[in-house]
């Protein structure tokens, strides 16, 4: 039970870890490609289209080694989103 307890810490404390609160805190993420900006998007590391637009995922293509997400009309390539605002 104890290793248990101690496991699930870790994994809060990891998740926790990878939030940011501004683009300074995603030095660790590398955009693909020109066509796209470092943000932090609703506490998430992301890499932004900076011309495509979006309605769904389904919408948006390009090299993305992550998943694809359609937030607000653009698309964003990055972990899924969560939390509460910028």
């Amino acid at each position: 039970m104890k290793v248990a307890i101690v496991v699930f810490a870790v994994c809060i404390a990891l998740a926790y870890a990878e939030e940011c609160r501004d683009t300074g805190d995603c030095s660790h993420v590398t955009c693909p490609e020109q066509d796209y900006v470092l943000e932090c998007e609703h506490r998430q590391c992301t890499c932004t289209h900076t011309t495509a637009t979006c309605v769904a995922a389904g919408d948006c293509s390009g090299k993305c080694d992550r998943d694809w997400h359609c937030v607000d009309g653009r698309c964003r390539c990055g972990f899924g989103f969560g939390g509460g605002g910028k």
